[in-house]
C-alpha cells in the first residue's frame, strides 16, 4: 500500500495502525477472517486488495468516513466482481474509450471500468454510500459533468487504474526468505 503512494505522508507505524484499525471495521476481510491462529501475518487476495486501496483513496483528512466504511462491508458482494470486472478490462480494454476535444483541438481521451459508489452528501458531509454501479468511461464523464455538487471529487472511480497498479506492483514483489538460512527465493 505504501509503494502504491497511499501512505498519505504518515509515518509506516501509523499508516501500519491505520491499516489495522480497519482491519477491526471490516475492511477489507469479514469478521475474523483476517489470519489464521497464532499467525501474526495477514495475506491479501486481489479483491481484498483492491477494497482496502478503494477505502484508503477516499480518505479525507487521513480517515474514511464512516458512510464509505458501511457501504464498502454492505455492498461487498456487489463490488468483488466490479473489481475482477476492472482487472480484466486491464487486459482486454472492454469499454470503449471516451473522447473529448475542445475547439482550440486540444483532446482528452478516457479509458477503462470507473466506479461509482453513489455516495450522498448532505451539508458537505459524506452521510451515505451505495449501491454501486460499474460504468463505462463515457458515463463516468456524463455523471461527473451532471453533478450536483460541482466540486465531488470522489465520483467517479477508475477501477481499472487501481487494478493496473496493484497487478503491476505484484510482479515486483520483493525477495522473501523462508525459514532459517533459506536461500532467498523470489515471488511474483
Amino acid at each position: 500500500m505504501t509503494e502504491l503512494g497511499l501512505r498519505g505522508g504518515v509515518s509506516g507505524s501509523t499508516f501500519n495502525s491505520y491499516i489495522k484499525s480497519l482491519r477491526r471495521l471490516g475492511i477489507p476481510f469479514e469478521t475474523g477472517k483476517a489470519q489464521s491462529k497464532g499467525h501474526r501475518h495477514v495475506t491479501y487476495d486481489f479483491e481484498e486488495l483492491m477494497e482496502l486501496t478503494v477505502a484508503l483513496l477516499l480518505r479525507v483528512y487521513g480517515t474514511v468516513p464512516d458512510a464509505v466504511l458501511v457501504g464498502l462491508r454492505n455492498f461487498r458482494n456487489d463490488l468483488r466482481p466490479i473489481y475482477r470486472q476492472a482487472f480484466h478490462d486491464s487486459i482486454t480494454r472492454t469499454f470503449p474509450a471516451a473522447r473529448v476535444v475542445e475547439r482550440a483541438g486540444r483532446h482528452l481521451t478516457v479509458e477503462g471500468l470507473f466506479l461509482d459508489l453513489n455516495i450522498r452528501y448532505v451539508a458537505g458531509q459524506m452521510v451515505e454510500c451505495g449501491p454501486p454501479k460499474a460504468m463505462s468511461p463515457f458515463e463516468a464523464i456524463e455523471t461527473f459533468t451532471h453533478a450536483e455538487v460541482p466540486g465531488r471529487s470522489y465520483l467517479p472511480l477508475n477501477v481499472t487504474a487501481v487494478a493496473e497498479l496493484i497487478v503491476g506492483r505484484s510482479c515486483v514483489a520483493p525477495s522473501i526468505r523462508r525459514g532459517r538460512g533459506a536461500p532467498r527465493a523470489h515471488t511474483g
